[in-house]
């Protein structure tokens, strides 16, 4: 279990009341950033909400200041592992909503969600989407674009009628909407660990390409985003590469596969081919 969890108590309207009037909007912001990612890690928090600090170690010091206050409203918790190696002190942390901030955050008619230990490969997945969100938030920043909306798993997730009558579930990592005053550039973004075969890749793919032919998604967004495939190694960027082109049920244009690193000028790069063609729903 983590450190500092409190039992999964009801929290009164006057509790809740009294621990807004404690909170920054930065505070908010950190509340609801842990609320849709589930589990990041100091250093994420830092690099995007603690960005206008003259030094990396002011801005490190600023955050820890701020996680550990909010540790002591019990609004937030840590796991007992720790990343970063010989990281030290609450700056090596993973982070995650506690009973009370959980309860803050949750919209209406929205069932309570209890923490449990999550598994290892839960947890790297999980941490992993909170980094490609983060370098999401970095490459916006400061540019003409601007990161316009952000969907988590579940809050992206559409289910729908395949040709065949039966109900399937769409279940992108991501939906992003990137945007400057001229265009709007619509992604899925699916983050793989290496874990799963191909064939389980492939098979999502598949349901992409379903759910493409409802039409449902262009109704919703104007067009029908790219689908982003984000793999740890070049290797299985070309594996899942010649996969997709070699199999004719898949239109091959509408899935791109990257590393990590290849994040940001795959965005950009989109963004530039957007603006010259004057793409916009």
């Amino acid at each position: 279990m983590s450190e500092h969890s409190i039992p999964a108590t009801r929290i009164s309207g006057n509790q809740i009341a009294a621990l807004l009037k404690r909170l920054s909007s930065r505070d908010l912001a950190v509340l609801r950033f842990l609320s849709a990612q589930r589990y990041a890690s100091t250093a994420h928090l830092q690099r995007v909400f603690f960005t206008d600090h003259a030094t990396p170690s002011a801005a490190t010091r600023a955050t820890v200041r701020v996680l550990d206050r909010l540790l002591t409203l019990r609004l937030i918790t840590r796991m007992e592992r720790k990343i970063g190696g010989s990281t030290r002190g609450s700056a090596a942390y993973i982070w995650h909503l506690d009973s009370a901030g959980e309860r803050l955050t949750r919209g209406q008619n929205t069932p309570r969600r209890r923490y449990t230990e999550p598994a290892l490969a839960y947890l790297d997945h999980t941490l992993q989407v909170t980094e490609t969100v983060v370098a999401l938030h970095e490459l916006t920043r400061g540019g003409d674009a601007h990161l316009s909306s952000i969907a988590v798993e579940t809050a992206a997730w559409r289910s729908f009628l395949t040709r065949h009558g039966t109900t399937a579930i769409l279940k992108p990592d991501l939906y992003v909407k990137v945007s400057t005053e001229t265009y709007d550039d619509h992604w899925y973004i699916e983050v793989d660990r290496g874990t799963e075969h191909l064939p389980v890749l492939l098979a999502k793919c598949r349901t992409y390409a379903a759910y493409k032919a409802t039409g449902r998604a262009k109704a919703e967004h104007g067009v029908f985003p790219r689908v982003l495939w984000v793999v740890p190694t070049q290797r299985r960027v070309q594996r899942l590469t010649t996969a997709i082109h070699t199999n004719k049920d898949l239109p091959d244009r509408l899935f791109t596969v990257i590393t990590p690193d290849q994040l940001e000028s795959t965005i950009r790069d989109d963004a530039d081919t957007a603006a010259v063609e004057g793409r916009n729903p």
